[in-house]
């Protein structure tokens, strides 16, 4: 009898973290919104006149409450930096599962011949188009 209401208990706080992660921040919620973990970068050139070029990005978006924002590209001449941000609530207490990114973004602009520098987040991947 004690084992079923143990895990009966334990249902219960399983349920009340799965609320908490699918709740949505009101106005009053305190969101923080930070760069997700990027593991790795690659640089893909499209053999296409002009060149065009795209990153495979792979990280961790984060727990089982964190949402992932829109990736934000800002090119300024051969330097190209791409944001990749996630929001969670502040103090939600989340599932401790590590979602995984991997995506192919494309890279805004034309990629004449020369050196590039893209960073995404923290990591930064020198190119060059022949």
């Amino acid at each position: 009898m004690a084992f079923l209401a143990k895990r009966a208990l334990a249902g219960a706080l399983l349920s009340g973290l799965c609320v908490a992660c699918a709740s949505v921040a009101g106005p009053d919620s305190d969101l923080l919104v930070e760069p997700i973990q990027i593991d790795a970068v690659d640089v893909l050139l499209q053999e296409s006149f002009p060149v065009q070029a795209s990153a495979h990005v792979q990280g961790i978006v984060g727990d089982g409450c964190s949402e992932l924002l829109p990736p934000v590209q800002v090119r300024s001449g051969n330097q190209i930096a791409l944001t990749i941000q996630r929001s969670r609530p502040r103090d939600a207490i989340c599932t401790q599962i590590a979602r995984l990114y991997d995506a192919v973004l494309r890279l805004d602009g034309s990629f004449p011949p020369g050196r590039y520098r893209l960073t995404v987040n923290s990591v930064v991947r020198d190119f060059t188009v022949d």
